[in-house]
This record gives C-alpha cells, structure tokens and sequence, in this order.
C-alpha cells in the first residue's frame, strides 16, 4: 500500500473574520480550525458536516487561494453553528 502525503503550504492563512466559539475562544485561521477539527473527531464526532469542513480546510491549505479559504471559513462556521443547536 502507498501513502500519498501532500504538504499543505498555507496553513497559517488568516481566516477572513475569526470564527468565535461559544466559550469566548476565537479561530483565527486555517490552523486553528484544523485543529479544532481533529479534537472533535479524536473524541468521535463524526457526519458530513465534520467531513465536508475537514475537506475544504485541507484544500485551502494546499491551494492558499482566497476562495478556497472563505468556503473553508464557511464549511467550519456551518459545523459549529450545527453543533451549536443540537
């Protein structure tokens, strides 16, 4: 089996507008969101939410580009507003 490892250049991209979190903490970039992220799904959060925000964090990472971030930012803010009414 191969593994195919890709090397994301842009993690420290700013986030366009932090995303604030309810216990008064603040994601102010791609980092923070991913690894966020990965604690939730360490601790055995899952679903499609979960997945399309990992998805689009790790294609931000690796592309930089100014939209690829802002559908990142959303696909995160979309989870946690989610997680946020259950």
């Amino acid at each position: 089996m191969r593994l195919k490892v890709t090397m994301a250049r842009h993690w420290q991209t700013p986030l366009n507008r932090p995303i604030w979190l309810p216990d008064g903490s603040q994601l102010e970039t791609l980092t923070d969101c991913g690894r966020l992220l990965l604690q939730r799904f360490a601790a055995g959060e899952g679903g499609p939410g979960l997945d399309a925000a990992l998805k689009a964090l790790i294609g931000a990472a690796e592309a930089g580009r100014p939209e690829d971030v802002a559908l990142a930012e959303r696909k995160v803010r979309l989870f946690f507003h989610a997680r946020a009414l259950l």
